[in-house]
């Protein structure tokens, strides 16, 4: 009977993988600008635009007062790798946009993951777990990243949700890394020698 479900359960996924992609595409067509706003169109392009730059700032400014590299700034360098290594394995085209930029707009990379979400979120996540009452305010941010992600055409809802996904997991696990390595590094008494010449 066992056997008998997770057959059953796989054939269903494999069937209804042409049922995700349409549902992908139709929710990412419906959810792309229409060029009626133009506050909106400039709002969600610049935001778009400018959130990798906040964000490397951000870390980039952080890091020059610390000798040793801070969680933030690791999460937000360490979540490319993952980023790139996606995208060159699955090459997925961008979507075929309606949407008419009104800034400059590239799509040089292929689609799938996000990586301006990607790094929002481990930029975010890190941060939350770091000032834990700005939470809301992170997850606020993560969301609204994303959505301009898909309001210019740039990426389908699914590229979207998978670059949160590698970025929080990205951020989790660097930022645990730190905590635990900082916590060893204060139960393990360090031995210090001189020797006199």
């Amino acid at each position: 009977m066992k056997r008998l479900v997770i057959f059953l359960f796989l054939t269903g996924i494999a069937l209804s993988e042409n049922l995700f992609v349409k549902t992908d595409f139709i929710l990412s067509t419906a959810l792309e600008g229409k060029n009626n706003s133009a506050v909106m169109d400039y709002a969600m392009e610049g935001l778009a635009l400018s959130t990798s730059f906040f964000e490397f700032g951000y870390a980039g400014i952080l890091q020059l007062e610390s000798d040793v590299i801070n969680p933030l700034t690791a999460s937000t360098l360490g979540v490319q790798l993952p980023i790139a290594i996606g995208k060159y394995v699955f090459k997925r085209e961008r979507p075929n946009r309606q949407y008419k930029p009104r800034l400059w707009n590239s799509r040089w990379t292929p689609s799938f993951p996000s990586g301006h979400t990607a790094t929002t979120a481990a930029w975010a996540t890190t941060f939350a777990l770091t000032v834990p009452n700005t939470q809301p305010i992170m997850i606020g941010y993560t969301l609204i990243s994303g959505y301009s992600q898909v309001y210019v055409g740039n990426h389908y809802v699914s590229d979207i949700i998978a670059g949160w996904f590698i970025g929080w997991a990205t951020a989790r696990f660097i930022h645990y890394s730190f905590e635990s390595n900082s916590l060893k590094s204060m139960e393990t008494p360090l031995l210090r020698i001189s020797i006199p010449l």
